[in-house]
């Protein structure tokens, strides 16, 4: 019995020595890139960029923890609700809409997903004919007067906002990430 369990050890020994410290530093290392891809929005080092939020603007501040103070991309400030009332959580594409007549700015389209388009048409309800923020990344970048829907039938909004095109590219870039990240397939988590 002493023999036979001597005889394991060695064998698995000279097997662990036969095969080298090299095969083992390739799986770990390869695992390690895997893990670390911060490019993977279901990662756990993915972070968000170019994250929309849509905030209501407010005109008197008084409500303490809710509202807040945010610096816009000019310096200026302005005070909004710190609760987004529309957000990258469900915006699930988006494309760039070139403004006709100026080339510098340009407006967003996007493609929402159920809660998305409901919460659209609470937002374009309530917020008929009042400014609400466009937050990028915690950044105020402009005002603008939400639409309702034309067709109900479309998951595709229009957000008339007038942002620059590198801003604009990049929101376009990361929605999906941002949406995957935020929307996780539930078989990556066994």
């Amino acid at each position: 019995m002493v023999r036979r369990f001597l005889g394991l050890v060695l064998v698995g020994v000279s097997v662990f020595c036969l095969t080298g410290c090299e095969t083992f530093n390739e799986a770990l290392k390869q695992a390690l890139e895997e893990g670390s891809n911060s490019e993977n929005p279901n990662s756990e080092d993915y972070r968000p960029k170019f994250v929309v939020s849509i905030n209501s603007v407010v005109e008197y501040p008084r409500a303490g923890d809710l509202e807040r103070e945010i610096e816009g991309i000019d310096g200026k400030s302005v005070w909004i609700n710190s609760v987004p009332i529309f957000s990258s959580m469900n915006i699930s594409d988006a494309r760039v809409v070139a403004r006709p007549g100026n080339p510098d700015l340009c407006d967003l389209q996007f493609k929402t997903d159920r809660a998305g388009k409901l919460k659209w048409q609470v937002v374009s309800g309530n917020h008929r004919g009042d400014a609400v923020a466009f937050v990028v990344d915690g950044v105020y970048f402009g005002s603008f007067m939400p639409e309702s829907l034309d067709d109900d039938n479309s998951d595709w909004i229009t957000v008339r906002v007038g942002i620059d095109s590198v801003t604009a590219n990049g929101i376009a870039k990361y929605a999906k990430k941002n949406y995957t990240h935020y929307h996780p397939n539930t078989a990556s988590w066994f």
